[in-house]
This record gives structure tokens, C-alpha cells and sequence, in this order.
């Protein structure tokens, strides 16, 4: 059986809340309540692997403290990212992979700078990745993978290599985007030259380069 989730929050408790909220590997099926951003020092809100319907909360930028966010694996979570999501100015980690979430990836992610891990992977983005996410220079986790992101990674992000994206000691799979050359075109659907792992964007097979 699902359970429908509802959240009401005493003005008088909506600061006291902190830490952390995970509601992960569970049966929700529902709209992510909007009443969640109201708990304005929330540092962590984990919502992943449910059945969660509808879109991130439009006023999701509520959340100023807010250091680590993740979404994934709820297949019938659509629509676009909501441009007050890059008020999270302080956010470390974003997890939005294995949705159906769709639009591009605005040039504000440039204003996370404090970004360590983005994925967005197994989603029906569109458009190219932006310049702008060069300017999260402590990012260290890249997946872009089985989406329709096309073009070419940017020399901004590929600059990254000389810092921590590509650190030898990091998982082999810190860049991964579809850059393999299919078996049909002979053509790679994301042109990139500092990925470290590629799929093929038609029949989403991976490898690790080495």
C-alpha cells in the first residue's frame, strides 16, 4: 500500500527544526508537500526512492541552509528544476537522477559555488551543460548520463581537472556523460574530452576510459 504524506508546521516550530530530514526507501506516493520549506534551517532533506509525483517545490530556494538535497529514483517526478533552487547558495550536494525531470540546466548553477557532487543522470534534460558550472571549483562528482543532454563539455568544466573533479583517487566514474560513439551513427551523442566514463545514448551501455 502507498502512503500519502502530509506535513502541517506550527509557525512557532518552523525555526526550531534543524539537521536533517530523510524520508528515504519508502512508500510516499504524493506530491512533495510545499509545508517542507517552510523548516528554513533545514541542512539536509533526503527524499529518494519513493513514488513521489509532481515537481520539486517551486519555492525550494526557502531553504537558505541547506547543504545536501536528493531526489533520485522517484520515476514520476517531472518537470523543470525551479530557478529559486539556485538560491541554495550553500548547498554541497544535488541529487536528481532516475526521474523524469526535463528543461535545461539553467547558467545560475554557476551560483552554487559550493557544489561537491551534481547528478542529474537518468532524466530527460535537454539543452547543453553550462558554461557557468565552471564556477563550482570544488565540484567532484559529475553525472550527466542517459539524458538529452547534448553538445560538448565545456573547456570550463574540463578546467576542473586540474583540481577535483579529477583527483586519481576519486571514483572512476566522476564524469560520466553519453560520449560513447553509438552503434548506429558512429557518432557520439556528448562530445567530451575529459570525461571518465562514457555511455552510449542509444542503447545506454558504459565503460570506463582509461
Amino acid at each position: 500500500a502507498f502512503i500519502f504524506m502530509h506535513i502541517s508546521v506550527p509557525v512557532s516550530c518552523r525555526k526550531l527544526f534543524t539537521g536533517r530530514m530523510v524520508v528515504d526507501n519508502n512508500v510516499f506516493k504524493s506530491t512533495v508537500p510545499d509545508e517542507i520549506t517552510q523548516l528554513i534551517n533545514l541542512k539536509e532533506l533526503w527524499l529518494s526512492m519513493n513514488y513521489f509525483t509532481g515537481g520539486i517545490p517551486e519555492n525550494i530556494g526557502a531553504l537558505k541552509s541547506l547543504e545536501s538535497f536528493s531526489m533520485w529514483e522517484n520515476e514520476d517526478l517531472t518537470g523543470h528544476i525551479p530557478d529559486s533552487l539556485y538560491d541554495l547558495t550553500m548547498l554541497e550536494d544535488l541529487h536528481l537522477f532516475r526521474n523524469s525531470f526535463s528543461g535545461s540546466i539553467s547558467t545560475q548553477i554557476g551560483r552554487l559555488t559550493k557544489l561537491k557532487t551534481l547528478t542529474l543522470a537518468e532524466n530527460k534534460f535537454t539543452g547543453t551543460l553550462p558554461t557557468e558550472l565552471g564556477l563550482c571549483q570544488d565540484l567532484e562528482f559529475l553525472r550527466i548520463e542517459m539524458t538529452d543532454i547534448e553538445g560538448s563539455a565545456p573547456k570550463e568544466v574540463c578546467d576542473l581537472t586540474e583540481k577535483n573533479l579529477f583527483s586519481d583517487d576519486r571514483d572512476k566514474e566522476y564524469f560520466k556523460a553519453d560520449c560513447l560513439e553509438d552503434n548506429v551513427t558512429m557518432v557520439a551523442f556528448f562530445v567530451c574530452d575529459c570525461c571518465s566514463s562514457c555511455c552510449d545514448h542509444v542503447t545506454n551501455q558504459c565503460k570506463i576510459l582509461d
